[in-house]
Parts: structure tokens; C-alpha cells; sequence
């Protein structure tokens, strides 16, 4: 790496630092403020600052790809601003050359992305929930409703360590017919499967008569597992890309709908590639319209430009969970199209 590469890649990376570092202070900052309604007696100050701590990975990840984008505004402003950019023009480097110099440390933090998701934010905000349940005398998941082939499945509460609280199981014929009702009171995972305690089941005949029948333990053998269920009780949002693409495929086994999961997958996949796109945005855009404006409205078009990203996101997101095209595109078109405009934007430049 040639030392003027270096230069422009520092200069680049301590500015989305700056950048990544105030916002996520202020992301904490409201979500302590948040946090401190729910304090009680035995949900304490010094708990919310654990769970704010706890949740700084997933903000962390969320706020790398606007941070990238304000950070190569404000970056490779300063070096307009002192003229660098120009003599660099002067010396014969050609805009695209400059591009690829802030994309040494946007590779950096595309990784991190995907490294956060992955390992680090799914643990942190599992933990996180978890203590939070635990101190407000909550259970993580609550009224869980399953499908397995012809039988649904309800589950009062999952109360950790393979434990569950009160199961259901409705069976029905293919015509929708009831034929059988079982309950246990709890349940406990174990190497064949779950065994459920003081189990009952009512089986209905033809007639309306219906048949009971008593057992102290019951074996429910099932693909339903602990982990499953701890990844039913965290939102898809803090899920890693390895659990949500499991997930999904056990949820198209049983028939079951698996789109948002799906879409959670691709937009994790793509949250690396949003950075890049964000930084190709952002470095080309600095040599056209934004070349000779003030900081401050560098930032303020920063700002925009990311929240515009952001709502993007969001809104294909939705549309494909509503009309049924593909969660692939519907994570993807909001990269795409920053990937198109500042490619755009940079072959304009001369």
C-alpha cells in the first residue's frame, strides 16, 4: 500500500469512527432513557446498565452503514477542504483511484458487520433479554403457538434450560376435524426427545364421545428443540444469519410461513454490502455536487441520504412480506440502488 493510499484510508477511518462513536452514544443514550421506565425494585439502575451495555452490539451493527457513509462525507471533506483533493487531481490520480482508497477501510467495516452479526449480537441481546426477564419475574416467550404436519402445538411459557410450561396439542383430521386434544402441565427436554409431565389426552369419536386417557410422563418426539425456541423468543432482527437460514428451512418442513425470516437473512447478508455501497455513494458523490459545500451541509446530506437508506430498507422489506415477491430483492433493492447511483455519479465526474 503506497503511503498516500495509507494517508487517505487513515484520514477516512478515523472520521466513520468519529462518526460511528457519537452515534452510537447517542443511540445509548436514549435507549438508557428508555430503560429507565421500567426500573422497579428488583429491575435496578444498575441492570439498565448492563442491558444498555448489552444491547451496544446490535446498535453497533446497525449504525456501521450510515457511519461509513457520513464518515467518508466528513473525511474526504477535509481533505477538500485542505486542498489535498485537488492536488491529488493535479498529480494525476484520477477520481476512481481516490474511491478505492476509502474502500481499504470500508472492507474493514463491511467485516465487522458481518462478524457482529454472526457471533456477536445474537449472544448479547439473548443475554440481554434474558437478565431483563429474569429481573421483571418474565418469561422469555410466552403463549408460543407450533405447527407440526396436522397438529398445532400451544406452549404457555418457555422457562429456560430446556423447561417449558403448559403444552396443548390440538390434532386434526386433513378435512379440519378434530380429533384428539392432549395437555401436560410441564415439560423437560432430554436426548429422545421432551417428556412431558401429567399428560392428557382426549380423543374424540365419531359419536362425540370422547376417550381419556392419564400417564405421569409422556415422550413428545419432535424437531422442536431448546434452540428453537430461545430463537422464537428473540426478535429475527438479533438473530445470526446461520440461525435465521435454519430456522427458516425448519419452519418450510412444517409448512409454516418462514418470509420473515427469510428477509431478516438476506438483509443481514446485505448489511455488508449496504456499507460498501453507502461508502461508493458517498466517495463519489463528494466529487460532484457535494465538492464545494460547507461541512455542515455535508453532514446534513449524510444524515438524509442515510435515513433515506434506512426507510428504503424498511419499506421493500415490508412490500415483500405483503406482496409475496422475492425477501432476496426485498432486502437487496436498497443497495442496488446506491450501488447504481454512485456509480452513476462517479463516471459523471471529470
Amino acid at each position: 500500500m503506497s503511503r498516500l493510499a495509507r494517508y487517505v484510508a487513515t484520514t477516512v477511518t478515523g472520521a466513520v469512527l468519529g462518526v460511528l462513536l457519537a452515534l452510537l452514544a447517542l443511540d445509548l443514550l436514549l435507549a438508557f432513557l428508555g430503560e429507565m421506565d421500567n426500573l422497579t425494585a428488583t429491575y435496578r439502575m444498575k441492570d439498565v446498565l448492563v442491558q444498555v451495555f448489552l444491547q451496544a452490539p446490535a446498535s453497533l451493527y446497525e449504525l456501521i452503514p450510515i457511519a461509513s457513509l457520513i464518515g467518508v462525507l466528513v473525511g474526504l471533506g477535509v481533505l477538500s477542504g485542505n486542498s489535498e483533493i485537488t492536488v491529488m487531481r493535479a498529480a494525476g490520480l484520477s477520481p476512481l483511484k481516490i474511491v478505492g482508497y476509502t474502500f481499504i477501510p470500508a472492507l474493514f467495516f463491511a467485516a465487522s458487520c458481518l462478524a457482529l452479526a454472526q457471533w456477536v449480537v445474537p449472544s448479547s441481546e439473548s443475554m440481554a433479554q434474558a437478565r431483563k426477564a429474569q429481573a421483571l419475574g418474565d418469561h422469555a416467550l410466552r403463549g408460543y403457538w407450533q405447527r407440526e404436519g396436522e397438529e398445532f402445538v400451544h406452549i404457555a411459557a418457555v422457562l429456560g434450560n430446556g423447561r417449558l410450561q403448559g403444552v396443548a396439542f390440538y390434532h386434526y383430521s386433513p378435512d379440519g376435524t378434530l380429533l384428539d386434544v392432549s395437555s401436560a402441565s410441564q415439560a423437560h427436554f432430554t436426548l429422545s426427545g421432551w417428556n412431558l409431565g401429567n399428560w392428557q389426552e382426549s380423543r374424540i369419536a365419531a359419536d362425540g364421545s370422547v376417550d381419556v386417557q392419564r400417564d405421569p410422563s409422556h415422550l413428545w418426539d419432535t424437531s422442536l428443540t431448546p434452540q428453537f425456541l430461545a430463537m422464537a423468543a428473540v426478535e429475527p432482527d438479533f438473530q445470526s444469519p446461520v440461525q435465521l437460514y435454519r430456522y427458516a428451512h425448519y419452519l418450510l418442513g412444517q409448512g409454516l410461513d418462514a418470509a420473515p425470516y427469510q428477509l431478516e437473512f438476506w438483509k443481514k447478508i446485505m448489511q455488508p454490502v449496504a456499507t460498501l455501497a453507502m461508502v461508493l455513494l458517498a466517495a463519489s458523490i463528494m466529487f460532484g455536487p457535494l465538492r464545494s459545500v460547507t461541512m455542515g451541509l455535508r453532514l446534513i446530506a449524510g444524515v438524509f441520504l442515510g435515513l433515506g437508506y434506512r426507510y428504503g430498507q424498511d419499506f421493500f422489506g415490508f412490500a415483500s412480506l405483503i406482496y409475496h415477491f422475492s425477501t432476496f430483492w426485498g432486502a437487496a433493492l436498497p443497495a442496488v440502488m446506491a450501488t447504481v447511483a454512485g456509480l452513476v455519479a462517479l463516471l459523471r465526474v471529470r
